[in-house]
């Protein structure tokens, strides 16, 4: 089984760059074997190469996105230390992981990449990884939007399909890559819900619409010139989570908005802005689709109103 590491194979197989399609959050390229509809399409010579793999993580019930990143660090690995996969000891993962470290990838992105390499290896090929430590997560405040920021970038757009994107994103907490395949059928506009299919972790769910949104999801159906299931059509099936950021970033600069936010930052202003409101935490992990309560009560510690009614003892005191 994968007598060959990758980097010897890759010169044989020019089709390799074909996949270099997406980016990480730290900006690395990054193989990518997903089509617009979060298919997998593998070519054959990764298929050959990490044939139990492959199969192990379907028996698993792996999402796409999953078998795809797992493919790609695995892959990464076996070209930074140049050796076929049974040559591979638990060094040669340490001093990967390290190399991580020194690109300065986040916590999170190198703990993706042990899991990755754990399962193969270790899971798989059942050799020693155990003993090398995890990454201890970086506690950074999340970057979201304000109410009145959200409402800027809307209201500078013309496009209605665009103004739908930001609403949409920001009203219901989805995720981009739930955006961009959510299913007209899945909306249900008298009652004002939202039913997301298969999202993180395969698990089905339902979140809330704002009247706002309703009555743009109307409007952009009523003008759109063609007929699709999906409610962001494109020829391909559905659009790309590309699209969408780069409509963020086109209202972000019309209105005029400096905080760099993405896609994922407005789902942390509709989870802030509940907070913030009052609503349950129970409701909010509900709408997110959170497995662990603890992480939407993160969100009990991003918003500043309950600060800003606290005064400075300095203020208390006349000097």
């Amino acid at each position: 089984m994968c007598p060959v590491a990758l980097a010897r194979l890759t010169p044989q197989f020019p089709s390799f760059n074909h996949y270099m399609l997406s980016h990480s959050r730290t900006g690395q390229p990054r193989l990518n074997y997903l089509n617009q509809n979060n298919l997998l399409l593998i070519p054959n010579e990764v298929t050959t190469m990490f044939k139990i793999l492959i199969e192990e993580m379907k028996l698993k019930n792996f999402s796409p996105n999953t078998i795809n990143i797992y493919l790609y660090y695995n892959q990464e690995f076996l070209h930074f230390c140049n050796k076929s996969p049974r040559e591979v000891s638990h060094l040669d993962i340490r001093e990967y992981l390290l190399h991580c470290i020194q690109k300065q990838y986040s916590s999170s992105t190198i703990n993706l990449a042990h899991n990755a390499l754990a399962f193969y290896y270790g899971r798989i090929l059942r050799k020693r990884v155990g003993d090398i430590p995890y990454q201890k997560r970086e506690q950074r405040i999340r970057v979201f939007a304000s109410p009145e920021e959200i409402e800027n970038m809307i209201n500078a757009l013309d496009n209605t399909k665009h103004k739908l994107i930001i609403s949409l994103l920001y009203a219901s907490g989805v995720r981009v890559s739930e955006l961009v395949s959510l299913k007209i059928e899945d909306i249900d506009l008298q009652k004002r819900l939202l039913k997301v299919r298969q999202g993180k972790g395969n698990k089905d769910r339902h979140t809330i619409l704002s009247k706002v949104v309703v009555e743009l999801i109307r409007s952009y159906l009523s003008t759109r010139p063609y007929e699709s299931n999906y409610l962001f059509a494109s020829s391909d099936g559905h659009i790309t989570p590309r699209t969408v950021e780069e409509v963020l970033k086109q209202a972000c600069q019309k209105a005029r908005i400096t905080n760099p936010l993405t896609p994922h930052s407005l789902r942390h202003s509709f989870a802030t802005h509940h907070m913030e409101q009052g609503t349950k935490t129970k409701y909010i992990q509900q709408m997110l689709g959170h497995k662990d309560i603890r992480t939407t009560r993160i969100y009990e510690h991003i918003s500043t109103k309950h600060l800003e009614k606290i005064r400075s003892p300095q203020d208390s005191n006349s000097f």
